[in-house]
């Protein structure tokens, strides 16, 4: 009650603020223009717009500021940092709020990866609020670490950082009605409930919606974007590593539904944050192709905060949450500073992490003949990469045969591809063959493989894929590279074989050293390895994927045989 009355005391100019950011051109995300002025604030909200004083002041001449950004959908374990880390990654970027879905740890490790998330967030300097995973397994056949079901899901439906139910990636166990699901979907009917349902037909459509699903982030064409926005949902505009949708979508935003779009980053790796940035980056690409800064900065703003109802967040006014970005260029999204509940944030030391999730992998080490493959005819199914998509297309191709087993591919840069069971030492694997990645005399494996995290590894030498497999499996979880036998480099990863609490620089400069060595190795310069095979085990994402079972056709809802 008293800081309120402070509070009303100041805006009534009865009193200096806290703080006074003078001489601002600000964004006004309610009616799309700029104004001029200062902002006061006291503590960590803003109090007041116009003539102020303040017992700290700040000149912003020449400066604008906009609402802190919001990333509305993230997984943080792609950025392969804990959450406090990748939080100190984002504020410099403008993000001051982001909303992760866990689900990659949580298929790893279950509700003990979700806690740790929770708790490791605490710990940031900006507000990382989450989404429960709807979705673990991803699709009931998987192999992967733990099974979410709606019972388990209940403990934490009340958690203050919780905002509701993940992305719904199982969309045949909604529309045909599936006991869990509907468990689940009933359990956060009074929150908020994400979608993917990437190429889903008119009547599919309606059917889905139904369950109260509000967002998607899979589209890739201007009309699926607006077919989905004629029907009430919020469409992501995503740009992270590997897939890359913002700029193909733009023309279906408008100046009549600019406000049912949002920005998101989804899958983006450590080095493209602190390189090429987050939100900032989606906003930059939006005015670049052509819209308003200013509606761009409500894209990234005030959309994402009336989409999932986080009060007091999303605009510069009375009464909101004094997160705030100083922009030296608007056009430009040129980040001065950021204020975080209503101070300057100045760079400080992560805390230590404080528990252990223990080893992750539960697997034996592999022996290189089981990536020898019997053939059964002479042509194969193959996965074909896509530049800048986690949408693959299948190819057939011819191969050789020596000794009644497959000798090459008649292909420029055919790969061995193979997925290996880590969870339950069930033993399972299958092998198969992907092209476009350009890699040659080289291998990889990492326990990064969307959404089972299992083993997956790439290569053209039997000997080398065993060797990488079984140090990814000596080290805990993580990536490494092999050619000749030897190993190259490699980056662990000891929380659930996904992530690591080393510094921002320690894991950039490990990333970037990987990358280099397969770019030297004929990987191609515009496609990233690393993040693209994470992508190849995932059957919820069209055309066809390798899982430990064998190749999924996302398009016939069924696995395939290799041979033809």
């Amino acid at each position: 009650m008293n800081k309120l009355k402070y509070n009303f005391k100041t805006a009534l100019r009865n009193c200096k603020a806290d703080l006074v950011l003078k001489n601002a051109f600000i964004i006004n995300v309610f009616d799309g223009s700029i104004d001029y002025g200062n902002i006061a604030i006291n503590g960590d909200t803003i109090v007041g717009i116009g003539d102020y004083e303040g017992n700290e002041e700040i000149d912003c001449k020449n400066c604008y500021i906009a609402p802190g950004f919001i990333d509305t959908h993230v997984h943080i374990e792609s950025s392969k940092v804990t959450p406090q880390i990748f939080s100190r990654i984002l504020i410099k970027k403008g993000v001051t709020t982001c909303i992760a879905d866990p689900h990659e740890i949580a298929n790893v490790l279950g509700e003990d990866g979700i806690s740790f998330m929770i708790k490791d967030s605490k710990k940031s300097v900006i507000d990382i609020f989450f989404m429960m995973p709807s979705c673990v397994p991803a699709v009931e056949f998987e192999d992967n670490g733990a099974v979410l079901n709606s019972k388990k899901l209940k403990k934490f439906v009340n958690n203050e950082k919780v905002l509701g139910l993940g992305e719904v990636m199982d969309v045949p166990a909604v529309v045909y009605g599936k006991d869990d699901m509907l468990k689940k979907i009933e359990l956060f009917k009074d929150k908020h409930i994400d979608g993917h349902c990437p190429n889903i037909d008119e009547y599919w459509l309606n059917a889905y919606l139904n369950a109260g699903i509000t967002t998607d982030h899979e589209c890739t064409t201007p009309e699926e974007a607006i077919r989905k926005v004629k029907k009430g949902m919020y469409v992501m505009l995503r740009q992270g590593s590997a897939a890359k949708n913002l700029e193909d979508l733009l023309p279906a935003v408008n100046n009549n539904n600019f406000h049912k779009f949002l920005f998101c980053t989804d899958d983006k790796d450590i080095v493209d944050l602190v390189e090429t940035g987050s939100i900032d980056e989606c906003i930059r690409l939006a005015i670049k192709g052509g819209i308003d800064p200013v509606k761009a900065i409500i894209i990234a703003t005030l959309n994402g905060a009336q989409c999932y109802g986080i009060k007091n967040r999303g605009a510069v006014a009375p009464g909101y949450k004094a997160d705030l970005v100083i922009l030296e260029d608007l056009k430009e999204v040129k980040v001065k500073d950021v204020i975080k509940n209503g101070k300057i944030y100045k760079e400080e030391m992560a805390e230590d992490f404080d528990g252990n999730l223990g080893n992750s992998m539960n697997i034996s080490y592999i022996d290189k003949k089981v990536f020898k493959i019997k053939a059964k005819s002479n042509k194969i199914n193959v996965i074909k990469v896509i530049k800048n998509s986690i949408e693959t297309k299948k190819c057939i191709r011819e191969v050789t045969i020596k000794d009644e087993y497959v000798d090459s591919v008649i292909s420029k840069d055919a790969l061995k591809i193979g997925v290996f069971e880590r969870h339950k030492n069930t033993g399972r694997y299958s092998i198969g063959f992907i092209e476009g990645l350009g890699l040659r005399n080289c291998s990889i494996a990492q326990t990064i493989a969307h959404d089972s995290h299992n083993i997956i590894v790439v290569g053209d030498n039997d000997e080398d894929m065993q060797v990488a497999v079984n140090r990814v499996i000596s080290i805990g979880g993580g990536i490494v590279a092999v050619s000749n036998g030897e190993i190259l480099d490699e980056l662990s990863l000891p929380f659930g074989g996904l992530m690591t609490s080393k510094k921002v620089d320690f894991v950039i400069n490990k990333i970037k050293s990987l990358n280099r060595i397969c770019k030297s190795y004929g990987n191609d310069e515009e496609l990233n390895v690393f993040l693209t095979i994470g992508f190849m085990a995932l059957p919820v994402i069209p055309e066809v994927r390798i899982t430990t079972k064998g190749l999924y056709d996302f398009n016939k809802r069924e696995f395939i045989d290799l041979f033809l």
